[in-house]
């Protein structure tokens, strides 16, 4: 049933209410239509505007009729049209930052259409046409400088706020990983490493996802060609769009759109980015490229022989790459383009993790206790990471004109992403207890119980995308009807089995004691071990792989997929309202449409953490699986070499001997249970947009403006894991709490003292059976350890059904040109953040109340031993509206000076709450989850809520983009850019009673101690220098973050003051390089490195009373090795 308050309802008046304007335009141009066709004394002007410069047709080209107010702007192919000029001789002006103005008289003959070409740049050579003569000194140089004119000219006849890149402008960019193009950009942070809760399978020095303005990259829509591209993280479902399987070798430029029009989607509350694919009617001839490379890690300088690693084999560091590039333009109608790439790439990195305990009794030698003034290293992880990637991307594209007046553009990619990566962890923890003693120095564990564990993990990622896209475009006489479809299909697996390894195996040294000595910057320099006392005593080697033992060996197989497919179906129609006699001179233009996206998110396999144990008595000599083809290297920060146990030893060996076995009940057959139904989930989101848009000129041609409404509504279907907190309880055949009036709260199966289980309980299970009602013959087991209990409280495959309309949006974009050189755009706008699909406090495909219980191993900093955490997936999509403003000067040789200021009201941020045992929130939440409190005692609840304050967050962004020409012939070979942004951030709202909806259906209200928000660097930017003389041309790139808070947890009061611990990653500077030396015309040698002065990347805690020393701050440090690539290109 449709209601006057459902989703049909809203979105069928919207439609109905388009369809009426629609057909409104349509019978205002049928019945107009002939009469401007029969107008007297006037033609059209048709043409193309060619940049010699270049050999390639123009876009953004600005073309007018002086004393008219007609004016076009050419389309991305070069082609415009001028239609009712008065006949006659006209006068036309073409103007194309970083060229100079063209000035053409053209006859226009009345009822006719004349044809007059543009060319702009170097004229054409003798006797030739279109031709493009270069020395090869000016070739470098001017392709920096035609790349930049084409941004900065798309930025400038854009009526929304947007940056744009072309994929020339910087040179060789690493890996061509779209993340280190737009990593310049102003507004524009880049993550590195794995994602979605993932820490395996993805290098930490490869950048993942883009966050603009502070929004995280999980809010950044990344399109190509305007249409949507699937990503799939292996493990997880999320909404970020990783960058690992796209390429910019397909591109031929990247926008950045910060404030998007009514026909674009809005889903993307900091902005989106739209990588454009290179086309073959943007060139006047047939272009060729080719690039042969190879890449390596400082770590493992260039050698062309094999070194062991990354996993059961020696392989080769420096590896080989090929690109390759074809733009055939066949005729003026038809056009083609192809390009392919392969590359390896080897990376190694260093990770070590310092765990500082503040909170104990335990005292030391000088009688003080661990607290925040006098914290101790009681742990110590050190992680060697190798890793080896296969790349593969390819994309075809053809355009095609059939008439003047139709275009269609047909493309398909495909890419493949395929890494081996082995993780290598030792993991040292003293024992904290009477006994122990530690300083700024040292920590020195009593002589028994303290542990040291090694940690081998294999993980083999495989991914592919698959990508279609169709469009159709109609221009006659005023009218652009257009047409689009798209499917995109990205699939990516973790492979272990299948590869003849598990993924992890763990190990463990059993001494008596541990010593972390030496200690600087958190990390120890040198690590003892000792044997037990039972044992002898003595220095026991931690480096000897045969002093570790097989007991209790755990071998994880965590095979799991993760599959992503989009379709959109797009169509919208455009009427030009010049015809109407009140406009004028002015220009106006009405359009309306319609879209439709279909996502679904699948994840099947047996989760990360499915594990096989030992079977009883089975045993193995440590030699078996003892890795003999890793050796001599050390795991980082001066240790010594190690030996390491082998994932594929182990498992060879359980094929021949079965050792292991997957338990039919138990802690881990819980487990495995577990982690089987947490990746049986699809989600299926049909998103359905309806729009409408007014543009126009006014001022003669001075005021630009594009603004109307978007309304959308979606619906989700899908299936995921339900946790029911009642599952101890008997139930009836529809799944209610069976009650009678001896049993008025329900009858416990879980409890031996039951009345299910007593003499007394006769005439109980008389009645049950009675009424068909089964119930257990004896008291369950805990979730923890009984199957058949995880079973009845963790269920699969529940279904998820909902539908929600959005708010409308919004939104007006104008330009005004206040000289020819200076331009401003103002910008008001509503966009959205969505919840997003899978999380520990929220997730569209969690049940309402399902929670996770972690324990916190050491206790946290703030004392909390454990977490319970709690989702909520009935978050409402967080909603910004938006100002935004820009001034654009715009230089006479095609540099830009640009200043932006923005600000963004969000309303129902999403926030994440916390609040901690002892206070009656927690033990009401924690009893309707079924759990005891009391047995909590320490523990803190987190979960998330829409916050119900407005938080502001605004900012200032600068660029600036010039060639030095001004200075002479010298200045001319310098070019340079600059980009910086100011943001300030939101700050949590005040903690309020946040509702949390049990899936009994009860409402709890808990009244939080601590909430907060996502924060990140509120100062960065990237700046660049070029160099191009002679025959070698040289840019140096770099970026820049402040201080950046991650998190911050809650501090016990000191003399009454309120601490707090915060997270914080320390300023950081990155440098990247790029050299050509040019061998000819044709050929040119290149080198290219990424972050060349190697910095660490380091996280590290302070609290805000600063009791906490500086030697107890270090946290988290990650080292890398610089990766290099050089080889040869090649243009034809």
């Amino acid at each position: 049933m449709t209601t006057i308050h459902s989703p049909r309802y809203a979105i069928s008046r919207l439609a109905a209410c388009l369809m009426r304007s629609s057909l409104l335009v349509l019978a205002l141009g049928l019945l107009t239509g002939e009469a401007i066709a029969q107008s007297a004394n006037q033609g059209s002007i048709s043409g193309r505007v060619f940049n010699n410069n270049n050999a390639r047709y123009v876009g953004n080209a600005k073309i007018n009729v002086e004393g008219t107010g007609l004016e076009v702007v050419s389309d991305d192919f070069g082609f415009f049209e001028l239609r009712n000029v008065p006949a006659g001789s006209a006068k036309l002006a073409v103007t194309y930052a970083g060229e100079a103005p063209q000035s053409l008289t053209v006859v226009v003959q009345d009822g006719k259409n004349t044809v007059q070409d543009v060319t702009l740049g170097r004229p054409a050579a003798p006797g030739a046409e279109k031709s493009v003569v270069l020395s090869v000194f000016e070739v470098a140089a001017d392709r920096f400088k035609n790349a930049r004119e084409i941004a900065i000219n798309e930025e400038r006849q854009s009526v929304n706020i947007k940056n744009v890149i072309s994929t020339d402008q910087f040179g060789d960019i690493p890996s061509n990983n779209v993340g280190e193009l737009v990593k310049f950009l102003p507004g524009v942070q880049v993550s590195y490493g794995a994602y979605n809760g993932n820490n395996q399978g993805y290098s930490d020095s490869d950048a993942s996802g883009v966050s603009i303005r502070g929004f995280g990259a999980e809010d950044t829509a990344i399109l190509i060609d305007g249409l949507p591209v699937a990503n799939a993280a292996p493990g997880g479902l999320t909404r970020q769009v990783g960058l690992d399987q796209l390429s910019i070798n397909n591109a031929s430029r990247v926008e950045l759109i910060k404030v998007a029009t009514p026909d674009m989607p809005n889903n993307s509350i900091g902005g989106q980015i739209n990588l454009i694919s290179r086309s073959a009617f943007e060139q006047a001839r047939p272009s060729y490229s080719a690039r042969v490379f190879f890449n390596f890690n400082s770590k493992e300088m260039p050698k062309f022989s094999k070194t062991p690693g990354p996993v059961n084999k020696h392989t080769y560091k420096t590896t080989p790459g090929v690109e390759f590039s074809a733009t055939v333009p066949i005729s003026s109608k038809l056009g083609v383009s192809l390009t392919a790439s392969a590359a390896d790439e080897y990376n190694s990195s260093q990770r070590a993790e310092s765990t500082y305990t503040t909170f104990s009794a335990v005292t030391n030698a000088a009688g003080k206790p661990l607290t925040i003034d006098n914290p101790g290293l009681t742990r110590f992880r050190v992680t060697d990471i190798t890793r080896l990637t296969e790349k593969r991307s390819s994309n075809l594209r053809f355009d095609w004109k059939p008439t003047p007046t139709q275009t269609i553009k047909a493309s398909v990619q495909y890419s493949t992403y395929s890494g081996a990566e082995g993780q290598r962890r030792l993991d040292a923890r003293p024992t904290v207890a009477a006994g122990a003693d530690w300083n700024a120095n040292q920590f020195i564990g009593t002589t028994a119980n303290s542990t040291l564990d090694m940690t081998v993990t294999t993980r083999d990622v495989e991914g592919s995308t698959k990508s279609g896209q169709l469009q159709y475009f109609f221009v006659r006489n005023g009218w652009t009807v257009s047409a689009s479809g798209s499917i995109s299909d990205a699939l990516t697996t973790f492979e272990d089995r299948n590869n003849g390894h598990f993924s992890e195996v763990s190990f463990k040294l059993n001494p008596g004691q541990v010593k972390l000595l030496n200690i600087v910057d958190g990390i120890p320099k040198v690590i003892e071990t000792s044997r037990r006392v039972a044992n002898g005593g003595g220095i026991l080697d931690y480096t000897k792989f045969s002093n570790f033992t097989p007991d209790a060996v755990v071998a994880k197989s965590g095979e799991s997929s993760s599959r992503k497919t989009n379709g959109l179906y797009k169509f919208d129609i455009e009427r030009d309202l010049s015809f109407l006699s009140f406009i004028g001179s002015n220009s106006l233009s009405v359009k309306v449409g319609g879209r439709r996206d279909e996502e679904t998110s699948e994840k099947f396999g047996l989760g990360a953490n499915f594990n096989q144990s030992l079977i009883a008595g089975a045993t193995f000599p440590i030699a078996d699986v003892f890795d003999d083809t890793y050796l001599g290297a050390s795991p980082g920060y001066n240790l010594p070499a190690q030996e390491w146990g082998s994932t594929y030893k182990l498992f060879a060996l359980n094929q021949a001997r079965t050792i292991f076995e997957v338990p039919a009940d138990g802690s881990t057959a819980v487990n495995n249970y577990n982690s089987f139904v947490g990746q049986q989930i699809d989600l299926t989101e049909t998103r359905d947009a309806l729009y409408g848009q007014l543009s126009g000129r006014f001022l003669k041609n001075r005021l630009y403006f594009v603004g109307g409404l978007r309304q959308e509504s979606v619906s989700r279907k899908g299936r995921g894991p339900y946790r029911d907190p009642k599952w101890n309880y008997v139930k009836n055949k529809d799944g209610t709490l069976y009650k009678d009036p001896a049993n008025p709260l329900g009858v416990r199966v879980d409890q031996a003292t039951s009345p299910l289980f007593t003499p007394a309980g006769a005439s109980l299970r008389s009645a049950l059976t009675a009424a068909g009602i089964s119930f257990p013959t004896q008291a369950m087991g805990a979730t923890a350890t009984s199957l058949a209990s995880a079973k009845l409280f963790n269920r699969p495959n529940v279904p998820v059904d909902a539908e929600q309309t959005g708010k409308p949006s919004l939104s007006l974009s104008t330009v005004y040109k206040v000289t020819p050189k200076i331009d401003v755009k103002l910008a008001w706008s509503r966009s959205f953040g969505l919840p997003a699909l899978e999380n520990g406090t929220s997730g569209l495909v969690s049940s309402s109340g399902q929670f996770q219980i972690n324990e916190n191993v050491p206790i946290a900093a703030d004392g909390t031993v454990g977490t319970i955490t709690v989702a909520n997936p009935n978050l409402k999509p967080q909603t910004s509206n938006n100002w935004d403003g820009e001034v654009s000067y715009y230089t006479d040789n095609g540099g830009k000076l640009s200043a932006a200021y923005y600000i963004k009201d969000v309303t129902d941020q999403i926030t994440s709450y916390s609040t901690y045992s002892g206070t009656p929130g927690f033990d009401e939440v924690v009893s309707a989850l079924g759990l005891d409190p009391a047995s909590y005692n320490g523990w803190i609840l987190r979960t998330s809520s829409n916050s119900t304050t407005s938080q502001r967050t605004s900012g200032w962004e600068f660029s600036a983009s010039q060639d030095f020409a001004f200075l002479g012939s010298f200045g001319k070979r310098f070019s340079a850019f600059a980009s910086f942004a100011f943001k300030n951030l939101a700050e949590p709202s005040a903690p309020a009673p946040v509702n949390i909806t049990t899936p009994s259906g009860g409402v709890i209200s808990v009244a939080p101690t601590v909430s907060t928000i996502t924060k990140s660097s509120n100062r960065f930017g990237g700046a660049g220098l070029q160099f191009s003389g002679g025959k070698l041309s040289v840019q140096i790139r770099g970026t820049y973050r402040n201080e950046n808070e991650i998190s911050r947890s809650n501090l016990a009061a000191f003399n009454g003051s309120p601490n707090f611990l915060r997270r914080f990653a320390p300023a950081q500077t990155n440098i990247d390089l790029t050299a050509n030396y040019t061998l000819s015309k044709r050929y040119s040698l290149f080198l290219s490195g990424r972050d060349i002065f190697n910095g660490a990347r380091d996280q590290i805690n302070r609290d805000d009373l600063g009791l906490l020393p500086s030697y107890g701050q270090p946290l988290d440090r990650r080292e890398f090795g610089v990766v290099w690539t050089f080889g040869v290109n090649g243009r034809f």
